[in-house]
Parts: C-alpha cells; sequence; structure tokens
C-alpha cells in the first residue's frame, strides 16, 4: 500500500510549487518590507538640539562632581598630613618649624652652598607619611646621591599635590602650606638674643641665625630658634588655630617643590616660594583692612601699604595668603586635625585671630590686627567665636 501524501499547511497555496518559491532573503528589499521613508531635516534638527541640550546639562554637572572630588581628595590629603604633623609631635614634643636641619644632609651642604642647608617642614615628616624610604636619603645624602637619576627630592608625593591644579611646572610639586604666623619677620627684641614670636603662628624657623651655625648668616639678624609644640596650641584652642593651608591659586608659583630650600628673610619679604607657609598680611591702615581678601587674593585685593614699608616685596601678595583652584575657597586643617573650608569672603582679622597660636607673644603688629574694627573705625579686643567660621 503506497505511503500517504504529506499535508499541505493550511496556509499554503495548493497551486504553489513549493519548489518554484524564491527564498525571502533574494527578495528585492522593497517587496520585504514596503517603501522606507527617510529622515527629515526637521526630525534630525530637533534630534540635534535635544542632544545639545543634554550635553548642555550633564556636561556642568559632571565638571561640578568631578572638582566636588577633587576637592575632597584634597582635605583628604590635609588630614593625613596633619596626622603626620601630630604623630611627629607626639614623639619630638614639638612641631618641625618651617626650616629645619637634618643631619648629614645639612653638614654636607653647609661645607659648599650653606644657603641650601635646610629642609623644609615637607621633610621631617617624611617617616610619618609612609616616605621613610626618601627621609632616609636625606639623611644619609650625599654629592653623589644628589646628581643621581634616582634622586627622590625631585619625585612627585601623592600627598602633597591637589589634584585640582593641573598648570605646574615642577616634577616634585606642593600645594600645601603652614601657619607661619609673622614667619620671624618681626623679632621679640626683649629677649638676648632676640627671638621670634612664639604665639605668632604654629610653625617657626626651627634653626634661628646665631653665630656659631653652619647655617649662620652675618648679614641678618641674630636670633634664637623658637620651640612650638600643639600642647601649646592646645591651651588657647586648637581648633581654632590654622595649622595648614592650600597655596595653590591661579597667582601662586607654578614651579612650588616640597623640595625647596627655605631661608632666612627680612621684615616684609618673608613670603617666599620655597618657604612653604602663609604670613600674616602686611600692615595697612586701619580704614581698608576690612576689605582686605586674604583668601584667593588678587593684587587689587591685597594690595601693599600707601607708601610701602621698607623692603616690602610688591610680589609678596601672591605667596602671602591662602589660595587654591576650588571655586571661591580653601581647603584649611586646624591644629585639632578637623579640615575645613574658609570662603573668600571670611574677615581679614577673624583670619588673623586663626594664625594666632596663643594670645601672649604675639607682636604689636599682629596684636593690632587681631583686635575688631567698630563703625568708627576704633580697634578694640574681640574673642573668636565658633560662629565667626560659618559662612
Amino acid at each position: 500500500m503506497p505511503p500517504a501524501p504529506i499535508p499541505r499547511p493550511a496556509f499554503e497555496d495548493p497551486m504553489v510549487d513549493r519548489r518554484t518559491v524564491v527564498p525571502m532573503h533574494l527578495l528585492p528589499r522593497a517587496r520585504q518590507w514596503g517603501r522606507r521613508r527617510g529622515v527629515t531635516i526637521v526630525e534630525l534638527l530637533v534630534t540635534i538640539g535635544i542632544i545639545a541640550f543634554l550635553v548642555g546639562i550633564l556636561i556642568p554637572a559632571l565638571q561640578i562632581a568631578r572638582e566636588a572630588a577633587r576637592r575632597t581628595s584634597c582635605a583628604n590629603n590635609m588630614r593625613q598630613i596633619a596626622l603626620g604633623m601630630a604623630t611627629y609631635d607626639d614623639a619630638k614634643k614639638q612641631l618641625p618649624g618651617w626650616r629645619n636641619v637634618l643631619d648629614t644632609y645639612t653638614k654636607v651642604r653647609a661645607a659648599t652652598d650653606p644657603k641650601t642647608a635646610c629642609v623644609s617642614w615637607t621633610v621631617p615628616i617624611l617617616p610619618q607619611i609612609e616616605s621613610k624610604g626618601i627621609h632616609d636619603w636625606y639623611a644619609a645624602y650625599t654629592t653623589a646621591a644628589a646628581s643621581s637619576a634616582g634622586n627622590p627630592s625631585t619625585k612627585k608625593i601623592p600627598l602633597y599635590a591637589c589634584a585640582s591644579r593641573g598648570d605646574v611646572t615642577t616634577t616634585s610639586p606642593l600645594s600645601y602650606a603652614v601657619n607661619a604666623g609673622n614667619g620671624g619677620e618681626e623679632l621679640d627684641v626683649s629677649s638676648t638674643p632676640e627671638s621670634q614670636f612664639e604665639g605668632d603662628g604654629v610653625f617657626a624657623d626651627a634653626v634661628g641665625n646665631l653665630p656659631g651655625e653652619p647655617t649662620f648668616d652675618a648679614s641678618r639678624p641674630t636670633y634664637k630658634p623658637a620651640v612650638v609644640g600643639l600642647r601649646k596650641v592646645a591651651v588657647d584652642g586648637a581648633g581654632f588655630t590654622l595649622l595648614i593651608t592650600e597655596r595653590s591659586g591661579p597667582n601662586a608659583a607654578k614651579d612650588i617643590s616640597w623640595s625647596a630650600n627655605p631661608v632666612l628673610v627680612r621684615a616684609n619679604v618673608g613670603a617666599r616660594v620655597e618657604n612653604h607657609s602663609v604670613l600674616h598680611p602686611l600692615e595697612i591702615g586701619v580704614g581698608s583692612r576690612t576689605d582686605l581678601q586674604v583668601i584667593n587674593p588678587t593684587a587689587d585685593t591685597c594690595p601693599l601699604p600707601n607708601p610701602p614699608l621698607p623692603g616690602a616685596n610688591a610680589d609678596d601678595w601672591k605667596e602671602r595668603y591662602p589660595s587654591s583652584r576650588h571655586p571661591g575657597a580653601v581647603n584649611v586643617a586646624f591644629c585639632d586635625g578637623r579640615t575645613r573650608v574658609l570662603r573668600n569672603g571670611i574677615d581679614a582679622w577673624v583670619y588673623c585671630q586663626l594664625l594666632s597660636s596663643n594670645g601672649k607673644a604675639v607682636s604689636p603688629r599682629v596684636a593690632d590686627w587681631q583686635k575688631s574694627v567698630d563703625a568708627s573705625g576704633t580697634l578694640s579686643p574681640y574673642d573668636l567665636q565658633a560662629s565667626d567660621l560659618v559662612r
């Protein structure tokens, strides 16, 4: 009995021979899908407009988010540096100075060039910020090591660099500075030999300028170094005393290096790139000091006094004050380890009180700046309040 025929599907036309059916992929495209309509110029312009609008919204938001991340990273750097300072202070019973001597490095350099024999505060705390190998290089310094390709003083230390500043010209950038008060620009003549005012700032010159020392400079005033520690600061409120600030704004030098050699200063010329410190404002008239901008200043907002003080540096304002690339503010760390943001509009006399480590051995000029100015222009003492930092 012959096999039964294979039934055709219900949808198949019985009059069509399946052997003559053309596969779909060989049919003309128009027969497959019908005629396709193109995109009009209006639709294209609308689409481009929508995309441009979305990009215009997203790019600023993305930039703000990136800058917020960079500012947070910068604040974290300062927090780690402040912790390193506290650890150093706990071990040595004093903070490093803005100028220091260091073992073999100072001895070798003093024999050839005494002006480069000292190191900044950035070097003594290296073991406390997990860079002990670089500190050991300084401690065992040789002239041959300085000229070698592996010289670590030319290398970048990430903790010392703020990500918001990308225009530096040095391979070893530094974005931060310490509170040096008047930085030794004024000396206490009541002591013999003269000494720095310990209440001006937190970081003093730990070297001084005494005869017989390898760094002695006979052309500069003779004075003994001051010793400053966090225990002295704590008596008057570590939470109201600046320890570290940023100094990396558009007007700051682009070649600030953490390994620079700090130098002695004369009155009113202490704001040096290599000294890695912020200083007390220059003395100016009482009537104009309330308008002085001490955070992210410009030449117009921080002018020199008129007439200028003897020996004043015309570019002094660039390095004397805190500055940053963060819009309208700088990160700072206080002596109790807290990090905060100081806005551009902080009152100059409030800022000056933040520079003072105590209310005692301060120079007359600094003491005058710590007073407030009333509506009539009269100076009177003022106690700093927590509300003064709220902006």
